[in-house]
């Protein structure tokens, strides 16, 4: 979903060359700007039951990128799961020490794809994303409530949330600005309450036996020095106008 999404809105600036199994090795002989990785498993489920397949999908992949490919800065997509405790902009900022020994096997690879870039990339940059809406979902609890699925989440949970067309105006922002070597939290200022998202989506809502209650927020000052962030309510309005036909 994200890649796509950021293939189709940044090309409107820029040249875009969208890379998957089709075309990787074709795409080897280019030499690229920026290469924009958000490839990887993002279904953190799957991955903590399938720990060596997750890894093979979220770090191998990103080692082989970094060999395969030839480019001047490169921009990889983690995860908020990087934190042990993503429940707080107290203990998320972008600076806190990562205890990886208390990760799960999902943030545990997306935060060894960090250190992987960290040791080999001279110029890159790491966004660390919180729960991401765009134009073909097909995971989370809003495609659970719109694929009439019960939710694994509870309606006490709390979530940040960004779509990708602010994710690539984060990029495009950070691009202008000439970062490199830096790391950035990447989702809305607070949370929505999930209590709340019937008055959003006119559908019936199932919660699951097994459903947990979750809560991710992480802190976003420094991104909204440089970019000014919405509210994580407004982005799910944002997301709720450009795709109202298929929610209600």
């Amino acid at each position: 979903m994200l890649g796509s999404d950021l293939v189709e809105f940044l090309s409107t600036r820029f040249d875009t060359i969208p890379i998957d199994r089709d075309n990787y090795e074709d795409s080897r002989s280019q030499v690229y700007d920026v290469l924009i990785n958000a490839n990887g498993n993002s279904r953190r489920f799957w991955a903590n039951q399938n720990p060596v397949e997750d890894f093979e999908m979220s770090t191998l992949s990103v080692y082989k990128s970094i060999f395969d490919f030839d480019f001047k800065k490169y921009i990889y997509i983690s995860s908020s799961d990087v934190y042990p405790d993503h429940s707080s902009p107290s203990v998320t900022s972008e600076s806190a020490e990562i205890g990886h020994a208390e990760l799960s096997p999902y943030g545990f690879h997306k935060y060894l794809s960090e250190c992987v870039l960290k040791n080999r990339v001279e110029d890159y940059l790491i966004l660390r994303c919180s729960m991401i809406l765009g134009t073909s979902l097909r995971k989370g609890p809003l495609y659970d409530i719109l694929a009439n699925k019960p939710l694994y989440i509870t309606l006490e949970s709390r979530l940040q949330m960004i779509t990708t067309h602010e994710i690539a105006a984060i990029i495009e922002a950070l691009l202008e600005k000439n970062l490199s070597r830096e790391t950035f939290n990447i989702g809305g200022k607070g949370v929505f309450e999930m209590s709340k998202i019937s008055s959003y989506i006119k559908m019936p809502i199932s919660v699951g036996e097994e459903a947990e209650t979750q809560v991710y927020e992480m802190n976003v000052a420094k991104l909204d020095m440089l970019h000014s962030v919405k509210t994580s309510k407004e982005y799910l309005e944002d997301f709720i106008a450009h795709h109202g036909k298929e929610i209600q």
